[in-house]
């Protein structure tokens, strides 16, 4: 997409919901919106999915609503489906909410990482159910594939800084999984050189913190589990989206069921350049920013990437339904907007 190129009808400014990814799980964050029949449905429709014998997954409406669910890295240590269930649940409940109240309508949906399933939903390419049976499968598929141990590590280093600090190290299979903010790079690989990495990091003054995944995302040793997926995407109907449609690992729209196929499955290999995207959206004349999480994390982002752009992250810290109103409002004061 140029910025010549009309991103949404009107001539006024255009408002994107943001879909985070594994960092939106937090234990209850639904806990005083649950109340709501849209909420409800979305949690009973994910814990509705078939169980086999023994299965002890943890129910997504509990870990939602519940302060005392296990945190991030307990769940995804002993329960990595419901990990990833639970974060996509909070994140398409929440967009529903946020949607119904904002004042203004949504323009487009972007998705960063592994929340670009959360975002087809919004979006209207994929039901619930399909969500639910895509990452159940994704599930079996990462455990079936002998994977070494790897993740993510998150830095405060720009571009030029990482590059360099990477060529110093001996560590071959590191790769930069996401340019997120100028002073935000993420790192993906076996957890032996990621720790490498860090030390490094760490020796120059620079923060490098590990982040909560059950493997190395956005990296080319996830190439036999992309092909099984995009394999397993082609069976499965794909609706043109009734919202602009993006993804972080992009700056083109995705509309055509490839497309669509490749935004659900960039998470496993393709390296995201969030802040490419932000600034192309930014030049088509999307100027407010709404974070779909339970933090503010994407918002933030978004803020450090275009400082002159509005953002708001409503359900930061669990939120009932008035005082999410109340961050919207701030976004359109104007009650006749």
């Amino acid at each position: 997409m140029t910025p010549r190129e009309p991103a949404f009808a009107g001539g006024r400014p255009g408002t994107v919901l943001m879909c985070p990814g594994q960092g939106a799980y937090l234990p209850g964050a639904l806990r005083h919106l649950y109340g709501i029949p849209a909420v409800r449905r979305v949690l009973n429709t994910v814990d509705a999915r078939p169980r086999g014998p023994g299965d002890t997954t943890p129910r997504v409406s509990r870990l939602l609503t519940d302060q005392g669910a296990p945190g991030p890295e307990e769940l995804m240590a002993c329960h990595p489906l419901a990990f990833d269930l639970a974060t996509y649940a909070a994140v398409v409940a929440s967009a529903g909410v946020v949607i119904y109240h904002l004042r203004t309508p949504v323009d487009a949906v972007l998705g960063h990482s592994v929340g670009d399933l959360a975002a087809l939903t919004v979006a209207g390419a994929i039901t619930v159910r399909q969500g639910v049976r895509l990452l159940c499968a994704r599930d079996r598929m990462l455990r079936c594939a002998a994977l070494p141990a790897g993740g993510l590590l998150a830095t405060d280093m720009s571009a030029a800084r990482t590059a360099e600090l990477l060529g110093s190290c001996s560590v071959p299979q590191v790769r930069v999984a996401a340019h997120n903010a100028p002073a935000q790079v993420v790192l993906a690989g076996p957890d032996r050189e990621l720790a490498a990495v860090r030390e490094a990091a760490r020796a120059r003054g620079h923060r490098a913190t590990p982040l909560t995944s059950r493997t190395a995302f956005h990296h080319p040793l996830l190439d036999e589990v992309d092909r099984a997926f995009h394999r397993l995407l082609c069976r499965h109907p794909l609706r043109p989206p009734a919202l602009a449609l993006y993804t972080a690992a992009s700056d083109r729209r995705a509309q055509t069921p490839r497309q669509l196929r490749a935004a659900a499955a960039a998470h496993l290999t393709e390296p995201m350049t969030f802040s490419r995207t932000l600034r192309t959206l930014r030049g088509a004349g999307y100027t407010t920013f709404i974070d779909s999480g339970p933090r503010a994390l994407l918002s933030t982002l978004a803020k450090a990437n275009l400082p002159d752009c509005r953002t708001a992250a409503p359900l930061r810290t669990p939120a009932d339904a008035e005082r999410m109103r109340h961050r919207l409002g701030s976004l359109c004061p104007d009650p006749r907007c």
